[in-house]
């Protein structure tokens, strides 16, 4: 057997060997964390749906509180009405756009007369978000002509209202669609029936450049900005940050979700507070990261203190992940 052959054969070995190893702690890590579920009367398949690397994943999650005015503004927004029919949420990354977004679907998916159709990628020419939304509507065979695009889709939006449903365009991540998607959205949020109600509602979700794009728009070419009516009738709604009340009730929210008890001690609100400057999907990461540390070190080292999460177990999260990142 030549050299290449036994280097080549080594390392096929150690690659075994470490794909076998990856493959055990991985399952001692699942063992960990159901473990932990079990101590406090968790169930392990709800928790592992509960919280992502993303954040808040679960609309049952979801915490009105923060942000309670926002579903009394949409709920009236919603309503059909000849009024101006494009709604934005802006606020920083992080902040819970995608998670109101998803509820908000959610709800509207069990009422008849709404269809939801997300756009969670905006990175498109106009004329793909045209295209995008009319296969959304089931459109058939479109065409390769804009204006033929534009007409069978207001054609589509006036023939469901017709019908008594309305149609709820929302966009994600709105900062990045350009000033003729915007122009055309605008256009089809402008789409009425012969009873003057508008047959579309725009919901825009974004960054608080969204909220700059929106300006210059308006100053730039009023006319065409016309379906925002002014600025004093624009439909805005800031996120807000979360309190040390919202960071309880959450992990209230979360342990009652799972069935059973809240591990987090009361003292650990602060320092989370201070962490995520009170953006709820650092926060629920920081929760996420201080369970599974806490039901790793309980399941390989005798722990006096039980479940409970202290204030020092989520520093020490913390630090772990940040080793882990380097």
């Amino acid at each position: 057997m030549c050299v290449q052959d036994r280097i080549f054969i080594s390392i096929s070995v150690y690659r075994v060997f470490m794909a076998k190893k990856f493959g055990q702690l991985m399952a001692a890590y699942s063992k960990a964390v159901e473990e932990y579920c079990k101590e406090l009367d968790w169930d392990y398949e709800r928790f592992k749906t509960a919280i992502s690397d993303e954040g808040i994943s679960n609309t049952e999650l979801y915490l009105e509180d923060p942000n309670e005015g926002i579903v009394e503004k949409l709920s009236l927004f919603l309503e059909p009405t000849n009024q101006s029919a494009v709604f934005i949420i802006w606020d920083n990354v992080g902040m819970g756009k995608s998670s109101i977004r998803d509820f908000v679907a959610r709800s509207l998916s069990d009422i008849p007369n709404y269809f939801t159709l997300q756009i969670t990628d905006p990175r498109l020419t106009s004329f793909q978000m045209l295209r995008v939304i009319s296969e959304e509507l089931d459109i058939k065979d479109l065409p390769l002509n804009r204006m033929i695009v534009k007409k069978h889709l207001k054609s589509r939006l006036f023939e469901l209202a017709k019908k008594g449903l309305i149609t709820v365009i929302w966009v994600d991540e709105a900062e990045k669609i350009t000033k003729d998607i915007l122009s055309e959205l605008r256009a089809l949020s402008d789409v009425k029936t012969e009873d003057g109600l508008k047959c579309c509602k725009l919901i825009l979700s974004g960054t608080p450049s969204l909220m700059q794009k929106i300006e210059r728009y308006i100053d730039a070419d009023p006319e065409d900005a016309a379906a925002f009516d002014d600025r004093a009738s624009l439909n805005t709604f800031r996120l807000n940050m979360w309190s040390e009340e919202d960071i309880y009730n959450y992990w209230k929210l979360v342990s009652s979700y799972c069935g059973g008890a809240n591990p987090f001690e009361k003292d650990c609100i602060d320092v989370v507070l201070e962490i995520s400057e009170g953006k709820p999907r650092t926060i629920a990461q920081i929760t996420k990261l201080a369970i599974h540390k806490k039901a790793i070190q309980n399941f390989f080292e005798v722990n006096i203190e039980g479940p409970k999460i202290t204030k020092r177990d989520i520093l020490e999260a913390l630090e772990d992940h940040l080793q882990d990142l380097k």
